[in-house]
């Protein structure tokens, strides 16, 4: 899975903020039900003077709760309830270690897709042979400062890239064969809310994405929109999954004689000279009824990748 940021990685700010006796003041803080103080950052006070540099556009607000009240598949239970398009996002850090964060993000504010050159972004319809360009736009509308306190996500694209994007850069690659299975060049969608659990710290970081047009404005509508989150962790209803099965036999998509011919193509490719490497695969369906999302619950303890 592709993810794009629409923060800028060059830009940082201090976590140490400071209130100017002369400029408005943010929402108090909130108390929890667990009766710890919600405290959100950056204070209004940093904000108005970001938004007065005029370098950004958006600007990412964030809190802090305990992440004893849910897991994150827990977590995605809920936001499927609330949401038709969600994701969630894990890794790994090193050989069989788990990555400190896993993202999750719901209600995204634009999709994108791209398939032979037809680009479609909310109600916009274009034909185009260069989609970075779009999307490059995209994300530079929604600029903003990088906090050292925050996830190396914030907020942006979701998504993935087909392989066969690398055509609108190398259209030498672009070949003309038959496309059984449909998948776009592009499928991203466009996510200002981030839940994301801090799995070292055992925190879970909240973030709204603020435009700074008006910042006071933004700002107390990120703040309540933090503290709607924070509710619907505690206490949202899960959605239901159903147990999931196979309805038929799992098949190659190359038979054995199919895939053997294939891979002796390839050595001989590499020792004549035209290739250094190449990436056979052979993959394996199965017709199947019921929650994929449970199915992936079974596969995470054996690969995170699934």
């Amino acid at each position: 899975m592709q993810l794009i940021s629409s923060r800028c990685a060059e830009d940082s700010m201090n976590l140490t903020v400071r209130y100017d006796k002369t400029g408005a003041q943010p929402p108090e803080p909130h108390k929890n039900t667990g009766g710890n103080t919600m405290n959100f950052l950056p204070q209004y006070d940093e904000v108005k003077r970001i938004a007065d540099t005029g370098r950004y556009k958006a600007l990412p607000v964030s809190c802090e709760i305990l992440s004893d009240i849910c897991t994150p598949i827990e977590a995605l239970k809920i936001l499927k309830n609330v949401s038709t398009h969600c994701y969630m996002l894990e890794s790994v850090a090193e050989k069989e270690k788990w990555g400190r964060y896993t993202f999750l993000g719901y209600d995204p504010k634009l999709e994108i897709t791209c398939i032979n050159g037809e680009l479609k972004a909310g109600d916009i319809r274009i034909k185009t042979e260069d989609p970075d360009a779009y999307l490059r736009q995209v994300l530079e509308e929604y600029r903003s400062p990088r906090f050292d306190y925050l996830p190396p996500f914030t907020g942006g694209l979701v998504g993935y890239f087909s392989y066969d994007y690398l055509a609108y850069s190398e259209p030498s690659v672009k070949m003309d064969v038959q496309d059984d299975d449909q998948f776009k060049d592009i499928d991203l969608m466009l996510f200002d809310k981030v839940i994301a659990f801090d799995n070292f710290r055992q925190k879970i970081v909240l973030i709204v994405n603020m435009p700074l047009e008006d910042p006071e404005t933004g700002y107390n509508k990120a703040v309540m929109e933090l503290k709607q989150m924070a509710r619907l962790l505690r206490s949202g209803e899960k959605k239901h999954e159903p147990g999931g099965h196979l309805t038929g036999e799992v098949t190659p998509l190359f038979d054995k004689e199919a895939y053997c011919s294939m891979v002796e193509k390839a050595r001989n490719y590499i020792r004549e000279g035209d290739i250094f490497q190449i990436v056979l695969s052979n993959r394996l369906s199965a017709p199947f009824e019921g929650s994929l999302l449970n199915t992936y619950r079974i596969l995470i303890p054996t690969t995170v990748s699934a």
